[in-house]
């Protein structure tokens, strides 16, 4: 039972960050490292993973997430 929760919150991860472009090993050598967008996407990741949400919701939700925490930067920055 154990296994099959690691497994599918494993495809979960995967199949969010290749949905974004990116590149899982890059992704988690960033995450190793600290880097603060990865460590960002991956506490969504988790929340998302813990609410029983399916991949495709939280591949819309992490897009429309990081749409306004990046127009909130950009309308922060131009004051």
């Amino acid at each position: 039972m154990e296994s099959q929760y690691h497994y599918s919150k494993r495809e979960f991860v995967t199949d969010i960050i290749e949905a974004l472009h990116m590149k899982i090993d890059a992704f988690m050598y960033n995450l190793a490292n600290h880097n603060p967008y990865e460590m960002l996407l991956y506490v969504w990741i988790n929340k998302l993973y813990s609410k029983g949400k399916s991949s495709e919701e939280a591949i819309q939700l992490i897009y429309k997430a990081r749409n306004i925490l990046l127009l909130n930067n950009i309308l922060c920055s131009d004051h």
